[in-house]
Formats: structure tokens, C-alpha cells, sequence
């Protein structure tokens, strides 16, 4: 109560402060300054819920005299948010009829997995990443943690604990793969389109799917011996795991859905290889929102083996509205910033303190900031602040804004130090099996890994695409 009290204060005292000043190029930059920091105090302090912070932005913006209603509000009405609803509506049809749990278990019936405890570590981590790729990576966690526990049923060791660890980073990490992996990744792409640049699903999965991959087997190699030996008296699962069972009409209606929205979200950057010309026009009638919407309303049409709608509409109510509100208003904010000029004097002065000079030392500091800074500060709002930022500095720099935005947005999602970094951090903590001092130092090796990881790949990998 008190640091909500002393957070609050800090906010009033400087957004009335910055409101007085003449801090930026224009009246409206100044007064969008007052409510910028007024935010990132809030969000970073989280004395409101991150989501109502976010939902303060447009008439913040508004009161102050930075923009008129209908622009501040515009970007709760952008089409990427309903990329986001489709997603989540799919997911949670996923999580509802058990679509997810017979992944996990036709997986660990497989003998290529199940004959030795190194292998089946390393399916978990298999099904993580490919798991969190489409569902969160907080209901992955909660998905297969208890599983994996039950495997090591009766062990209290350090070793057993540090995969419990692997297994809620991989979590995080298998969220880089696709757009609807982690919010910060659409926060990125709906920057990228602000700055005119188009960027697909399937160019999201063109560097995010060897990204997740990379950063995946690194965790899995930095923690190959505890897999080996804390998994030592696991005998092979085939029989309890693999057990068939038929498919419920609720699990045929959602894997449907499912495919035909990984169809609709693939397919246009496949057929851009063959006809660029079809490409542009297949993506302007079915962009990724649309995609979305219409895949999740076939749950809506079929019916599962109780007869009830496969998804009820007392259930699709309970997807995160909350990350759907935080995108819109962060999108508000950044779109003002880079309006009224704010964004870009912010960059100025950070190149001109900094000595930064090139594209990929831009991205070096990008990315260490990054992987800190989220620690302390979810990471949709991470991304909501720094993005705009980013993409001023590329833009005074004079370099493409396409590599800084995807390691503001990869980063983000790389918190292993602290329990309040990330949902799946939250969940293995709560386990009781981990101490806060052990999280730490397997969270900061790994952090420094995939600062090096990130930035490698994204130094190799932009080139060979034509993003540089």
C-alpha cells in the first residue's frame, strides 16, 4: 500500500511538473512528454493493473491537448488487436476440449523420447516451445509443469529443481516463434506497419521459428546434466502416455479451426514465392485480424459431444481482455510520440549521449537493455515504451527499423531472473521446489545467452532476408 501511495505521488508530481516545462519541440510534444513518464511510472511501479493504466492513455491524451478523441481512440480499433482475440479465442477452445494434453501425450508415447531421461527432457521442452508458439506461454507452463513433476515424484534435489527452471524458460522462449506467441511480438509488427513497413505472419516466423529454436536447444544444452541425472530414476512412459483415446467432436471442430487459421496466417507468404502480385492481393483480402476472427467463429458454429457450442460465449469472455486493451493504448501512446516528434528529440539525445553509430550496435544496446529491463516491468508494457523509442533512434540513425523493433520485441520475452519477470517464472517459483537465489543465477547466465544468441541470429539472419 504504501509504494502504491509514493508511485502514485512520484506520477502526480511528474506529470504536473513536465506539464509546466517546455521539454519538447512542440506544446503538444510537451504535454505528451508529461503523460509518457506519468505511465512508465505506473507501469513499471504497477499501481494500477497494467491493462487500466493503458486504458488511461487515450483520454490522457486527450484532457491534455495532445490529439482529439477519435485519434486517441482509433488504435483500440487496430486490426492487429483482433489477431490477438482470434488467437485467444482459439487457444482457449485448445485448453477447454483438451486439444493441448493429447499433444503432450501422443508426444511422450513416442519410444524416440521416452528411452532415456536426456530425451525426455528434451521432449518437454519440444512440446514448450511448440505449445507456447500458439498458446500462452503461462497456460503452457501450467500444462505441462505438473506432468513433468510427476515424472520426478519423491525428488527434492537441486538437480530436479533446475528443470523445472528449463522448462518455464522454454515456456517464454517458445513464444517467439509466431506473431501470436507474445503480445510484444504483434506490438512490434504494428510499429513496423506505423513506419510503412509490411510485415506478415509467415515474416515473423521466418526469423522467429530459427530464433525459438536457437534460444531452445541453448537452454536445453546449458541444462543437459541436470536433465541427465535428474531424471535418472525415471523409467519410460510409453504405456501411461500414450495411451490412445478417440477424439472428441469438441477437439475435431477446434483442430480445424486451428488449421485453418495456421492456413490462412501461412499461406500468402508461400504464395509469395511463386506470385508476388497474388501475394499482395490474397493478403489484402485475408489479412492476419481477419484470419483470426473468422477461424475462431467456426467455434461458435460447431457443437461438441454434449451439444453445446464448442466454444460457449460464457467462456470465450475470459480470454485476456486485459493484453488487448494494453496493445491498444500502447499503440495510442507510441503513434503520438512519433506524431508530434517527441519520439524522435527522445532518440537524438540518446545517440548523441551514447556515441551509437550503427545499425547493429543499436541492436546490442537494444537487446541488454532489454533483457534487464523487463525483469522489472511486464513485458507487453516493456515493448509499448521502447518500440516507439527504437524506432526513432533507427530512424536518426538512418538504419532499417525492422532489426531494432524485433530485438526490442525477441528481448522482451527473455526474463529469467525473478519470479514477477514472467508468468511461467511465477509458476515454477510457486512450486516451492525453487529458492529465489538459485532462479537468479541460472536466469542471468541464460539471460547473457540469449542477449548474444538474440543478437547473432538477428546479425545473420536480417541480411540474408533483406532486412538490413
Amino acid at each position: 500500500m504504501f509504494k502504491q501511495k509514493v508511485s502514485f505521488a512520484l506520477a502526480a508530481i511528474l506529470f504536473l511538473g513536465l506539464l509546466l516545462l517546455d521539454v519538447g519541440h512542440s506544446t503538444e510534444a510537451s504535454r505528451l512528454a508529461a503523460v509518457f513518464v506519468m505511465v512508465v511510472v505506473l507501469w513499471v511501479s504497477e499501481a494500477l493493473p497494467i491493462a487500466v493504466t493503458a486504458l488511461l492513455i487515450p483520454p490522457f491524451l486527450v484532457l491534455t491537448g495532445v490529439c482529439g478523441s477519435k485519434e486517441a481512440f482509433a488504435p483500440l480499433a487496430h486490426p492487429l488487436l483482433y489477431l490477438f482475440v482470434g488467437g485467444f479465442l482459439l487457444s482457449k477452445s485448445m485448453v477447454r476440449h483438451g486439444l493441448d494434453k493429447r499433444v503432450v501425450k501422443w508426444i511422450l508415447g513416442k519410444r524416440l523420447f521416452n528411452k532415456s531421461p536426456l530425451r525426455m527432457g528434451g521432449a518437454f521442452l519440444i512440446l514448450a516451445i511448440v505449445l507456447s508458439a500458439w498458446v500462452s506461454n503461462t497456460a503452457t507452463c501450467a500444462i505441462l509443469l505438473p506432468i513433468f513433476m510427476g515424472l520426478g515424484a519423491g525428488q527434492a534435489n537441486t538437480r530436479f529443481s533446475n528443470l523445472l527452471l528449463a522448462l518455464a524458460y522454454t515456456c517464454s522462449i517458445g513464444g517467439l516463434m509466431t506473431p501470436v506467441g507474445s503480445p510484444p511480438n504483434l506490438i512490434a509488427i504494428g510499429f513496423l506497419e506505423e513506419s510503412g513497413v509490411d510485415f506478415t505472419f509467415f515474416d515473423w516466423m521466418s526469423i522467429g521459428m530459427p530464433m525459438s529454436l536457437i534460444l531452445g536447444l541453448a537452454t536445453f544444452f546449458l541444462f543437459k546434466n541436470d536433465f541427465s541425472k535428474g531424471l535418472a530414476d525415471v523409467r519410460p512412459q510409453s504405456k501411461e502416455h500414450g495411451a490412445v483415446t478417440p477424439w472428441s467432436k469438441g477437439e475435431v471442430w477446434t483442430a480445424i479451426a486451428f488449421a485453418f487459421a495456421v492456413l490462412g496466417w501461412m499461406g500468402p507468404g508461400l504464395i509469395s514465392f511463386f506470385d508476388p502480385s497474388l501475394y499482395k492481393k490474397v493478403l489484402g483480402i485475408l489479412p492476419s485480424g481477419v484470419v483470426a476472427l473468422l477461424a475462431a467463429a467456426l467455434l461458435f458454429v460447431g457443437r461438441d459431444e454434449k451439444g453445446d457450442l464448442v466454444l460457449p460465449w460464457s467462456e470465450a469472455v475470459k480470454i485476456d481482455w486485459g493484453i488487448i486493451i494494453l496493445f491498444g493504448g500502447g499503440i495510442s501512446l507510441g503513434v503520438q510520440m512519433m506524431k508530434t516528434g517527441l519520439a524522435e528529440q527522445i532518440a537524438s539525445a540518446i545517440v548523441s549521449s551514447t556515441g551509437l553509430t550503427s545499425l547493429w550496435s543499436l541492436v546490442f544496446a537494444v537487446i541488454a537493455f532489454t533483457v534487464f529491463f523487463t525483469e522489472v516491468c511486464s513485458n507487453t508494457a516493456t515493448s509499448n515504451m521502447l518500440a516507439p523509442l527504437v524506432l526513432s533512434l533507427a530512424h536518426t540513425m538512418g538504419v532499417s527499423p525492422i532489426p531494432p523493433l524485433l530485438a526490442v520485441a525477441c528481448s522482451a520475452s527473455c526474463a529469467f531472473m525473478l519470479p514477477i519477470a514472467t508468468g511461467p517464472n511465477a509458476i515454477a517459483f510457486g512450486t516451492g521446489h525453487i529458492s529465489q537465489n538459485q532462479m537468479m543465477k541460472k536466469g542471468f547466465v541464460l539471460n547473457v545467452v540469449c542477449l548474444i544468441l538474440i543478437w547473432a541470429t538477428l546479425r545473420i539472419g536480417c541480411p540474408l532476408l533483406g532486412w538490413s
